[in-house]
């Protein structure tokens, strides 16, 4: 039979002592050989009644003063002297505990033991200043662990208590949550000391709420499109062309917010911060022509970008390059590349004319970016739950590399976080791009304009409004040249992926408002100033 392992993680004080006494104390454990190893020394022991003292149980008390590294050799020679049925592990607070982890991930360890519980205790009356100051070292403590104990509960306020637990969800929402309840009894310890602490129902009424809402909503279209509509026919056929616009460009929009999600994760996980640098030049200008070439190699469309470049910024990428990317990537995608040579047979050059423009004005933004926002780097917006990653895994100063499944468990986990996180800005924006495609059309009668800049505004702001995915504006594009001259419609080919309602409302729901405005506002002039001048 293994031996079986259980981990006590928390800082000095947190209570982790005081846990293990508990749980030698429980009668589920008599009959074993116990070893416990501790790895740190508070006020708290192993009590002198509990070792050797009962029959039916063998404790073996282990304290590491010497600091020698607990490691395989180490637990090998507990294995062969004591020949343990469990081993608690109380682990410093201090010393990375994924190192104790991942050692029982080792093949030959496997065979002889096999971790029972990974266990978290915290100080809830500390916990808020652990986590502004060693933020990295609890998160990580939290999200390994498979049970976490709350201490302290009766010295915070019940707001501080439901913030801790949402912060630890956040975190970890798998793990089991306890509460330390004291015995008015101090000397003698409880079994049910420790007690599950009820989750509240306030997530899922909210959940069940808006199920309801959409079950409601699609009952009410669907008896509305088999009722007699004479009385109604004018506003049923609105909402369906609202609703088809709407359906649409999520379906459109959506896989590529997945993909620029999952690559955004992998950026922040699996690939170093030192290493990724490397990618680009210390020139700024070089480093922007690779970032304006590199959206070949990724087939993502506009609403795809921003989850890339907020891990391209994490990873303290340039910001001009950063920026460079996310406006020339949807239109040096490939899938884009060849719908536009399709949509525009036998006119090579608009083709030639969208890629080298959107190239030219995207370097030119991300330059500009980048000397108003140099001194100040952090442009990503406060309120952005992804900014502040607490995983444990986006840490430069851990190495991960040992458990495999763990860094493939944190990049499914970070794909999520960012796909909710980008997606409910996308939805809001696909709404309102909705509501204005029923407004204004590709079919709507629109008056020839004269002159080049009435037209080019034009164009600009129908690609604003229709917010059309890149991969397929091309074709909508074309429909306009009965009216618009060749040169007009390239401001909805270069300007409508980078700038549109949707990436307009991801934008300020991801980046500073100043640093949008900014942004924003670059676009515009720079794209103006290059597509008036173009002869086609």
């Amino acid at each position: 039979m293994k031996t079986k392992i259980e981990i006590i993680l928390g800082f000095l004080q947190s209570g982790k002592t005081n846990f293990i006494n508990s749980m030698i104390k429980n009668c589920d454990l008599q009959n074993e050989t116990i070893v416990v190893i501790q790895d740190e020394f508070g006020q708290s022991k192993i009590k002198n009644e509990f070792i050797n003292s009962n029959e039916n149980m063998n404790i073996i008390n282990i304290e590491n003063t010497s600091n020698e590294e607990i490691n395989e050799k180490y637990i090998n020679k507990i294995l062969e002297i004591y020949s343990p049925h469990r081993i608690f592990i109380e682990v410093n607070g201090m010393k990375n505990s994924n190192s104790i982890i991942n050692m029982f991930n080792n093949k030959n360890l496997r065979k002889l033991c096999r971790i029972d519980d990974i266990v978290t205790l915290i100080d809830t009356k500390k916990f808020f200043i652990y986590f502004r100051n060693m933020k990295s070292m609890l998160s990580t403590q939290i999200y390994n662990s498979k049970t976490i104990i709350l201490n302290n509960i009766n010295n915070i306020n019940k707001k501080d208590f439901l913030n801790i637990q949402n912060q630890i969800k956040r975190i970890n929402e798998t793990a089991n949550l306890l509460e330390h309840a004291p015995s008015l009894n101090i000397k003698e310890i409880h079994q049910d000391e420790y007690r599950e602490i009820s989750s509240h129902s306030f997530s899922a009424i909210k959940t069940m709420f808006y199920m309801s809402l959409l079950i409601l909503s699609f009952t009410c279209f669907a008896a509305l499109s088999i009722t007699d509509s004479s009385g109604y026919s004018f506003y049923l056929d609105k909402f369906k062309n609202f609703y088809t616009v709407f359906i649409s460009i999520l379906i459109q929009g959506i896989p590529f917010i997945l993909v620029g999600s999952f690559v955004s994760a992998i950026i922040q996980i699996c690939i170093p911060k030192d290493t990724f640098i490397k990618f680009f030049p210390r020139n700024i200008f070089l480093s922007c022509v690779i970032a304006a070439l590199a959206g070949l190699l990724f087939p993502i469309c506009d609403c795809g970008t921003i989850p890339v470049v907020k891990g391209l910024i994490k990873k303290k990428v340039p910001i001009a390059a950063s920026i460079t990317f996310m406006l020339s990537a949807p239109i040096v995608n490939p899938i884009a590349i060849i719908s536009t040579v399709y949509a525009f047979q036998g006119m090579k050059a608009v083709v030639i004319y969208r890629v080298v423009a959107g190239i030219i004005i995207s370097i030119l933004v991300g330059l500009i970016m980048h000397f108003l926002t140099r001194k100040d780097d952090d442009i990503l917006s406060i309120n952005n739950n992804a900014l502040s990653c607490e995983c444990g895994f986006c840490n430069d100063d851990y190495d991960y590399s040992r458990n495999k499944f763990e860094k493939i468990r944190a990049v499914f986990i970070h794909t999520g976080d960012e796909f909710f996180n980008i997606g409910k800005f996308m939805i809001i924006g696909t709404f309102l791009s909705s509501i204005f495609q029923n407004i204004v059309s590709a079919g709507t009668n629109i008056p020839i304009l004269s002159g080049n800049i009435p037209p080019l505004i034009a164009m600009i702001l129908l690609s604003f409004v229709l917010s059309v995915c890149s991969t397929s504006d091309a074709f909508i594009a074309k429909g306009f040249l009965k009216q618009f001259s060749v040169n007009s419609v390239m401001g909805f080919l270069v300007v409508g992926p980078m700038l549109d309602i949707k990436n307009t409302i991801m934008i300020f729901g991801n980046f500073k408002r100043k640093f949008a405005i900014k942004l924003i506002f670059f676009i515009v002039v720079v794209s103006f100033s290059i597509l008036i001048n173009l002869r086609l």
